[in-house]
């Protein structure tokens, strides 16, 4: 065996052993703790194969295991939905709890959210909706139904593309607050990223504003399926008591795309969930936090819209 393969296959080799014994030792802890030794893990071994490669001790060997080493925990800090590294995201409530959150992205939308409301409320249930600020100036009617129904609205920022993340001082979230209170009066509390993308810049301006990021632990690539069987399945197979599960009532934010495969798989999804003993509530009774901030962007004070939320 050649030099250069036997370095390879040890650094693959010790790379292994260090991501198994890290998430062995974690896992004997907490949950959260272990999705953070295995993306540790990741990096660990990325920095070893590098270095096994290049073969040399060398100023340059080092250089290339430190910067591939820091754009993979990058990578997975900026794109991770659990993961904490750029800034705090909540992705799941207590686990002893058998409440679980049902959150819908990407709306309001034409084809969707108010068939999903309708079921919801026809189940007892009530859904948080992290509302693009551009769909809620389209479609206010929309985000008023939902606040007065009793429904949670948030903010998913008001673009939903796919670079202005990276503005340090990310406008997107007043921008976003300032259209949901325009049109419906409230100013939410919740922020999920787009994608779950975020950076340190933007947790600082999310957590200046007081308010609180969100991620997911059940998220089943309902925007791709369109037999609504597949969606509720993937939901019921992977739900656990706390979580927050991540659905989509839009794409991007328009208002028209279809999206009535998600309404169609709804009775299953509460359906299953009751067979399960799991509540869907809305997500500020699961964490515990208020939905609606006292104040927002251009605006003194604002009365709380949502009734008391139950803590029983």
């Amino acid at each position: 065996m050649s030099p250069t393969r036997s370095r390879l296959l040890s650094g693959v080799g010790v790379g292994v052993t260090v991501g198994a014994l890290d998430a062995w030792l974690l896992s004997q802890t907490h949950e959260r703790l272990l999705r953070f030794g295995l993306e540790t893990a990741l990096v660990v071994a990325a920095g070893l194969l590098v270095a096994a490669f290049v073969g040399r001790r060398t100023v340059r060997a080092l250089v290339l295991v430190l910067a591939v080493s820091v754009m993979t925990g990058a990578w997975i800090g900026a794109n991770s939905a659990h993961s904490s590294w750029f800034g705090q995201m909540v992705s799941h409530g207590n686990r002893s709890d058998r409440r679980v959150a049902l959150t819908f992205d990407d709306g309001p939308n034409a084809t969707a959210t108010l068939a999903i409301r309708d079921e919801l409320d026809a189940h007892g249930a009530k859904g948080t909706f992290f509302e693009v600020g551009k769909a809620a100036a389209a479609r206010p009617d929309i985000v008023e139904a939902l606040v007065r129904d009793g429904h949670l609205v948030a903010n998913h920022s008001f673009h939903h593309d796919s670079y202005r993340w990276l503005d340090p001082r990310y406008p997107e979230l007043d921008r976003t607050e300032a259209s949901i209170d325009r049109v419906a009066g409230v100013c939410p509390a919740f922020f999920r990223p787009p994608h779950g993308q975020h950076t340190p810049f933007m947790a600082f301006v999310v957590h200046r504003r007081r308010m609180t990021m969100v991620g997911w632990d059940v998220s089943v690539a309902d925007w791709a399926v369109t037999d609504p069987k597949v969606i509720a399945r993937r939901v019921l197979q992977r739900v656990r008591p706390g979580s927050i599960i991540d659905l989509h009532d839009g794409l991007d934010g328009h208002v028209q795309v279809d999206r009535s495969s998600l309404a169609r798989a709804m009775p299953a999804i509460l359906d299953g969930l009751a067979r399960r003993h799991l509540q869907p509530v809305r997500l500020d009774e699961l964490l515990g936090r208020p939905g609606t901030l006292p104040t927002c962007p251009g605006r003194v004070s604002l009365p709380n819209a949502y009734p008391a939320v139950s803590r029983s």
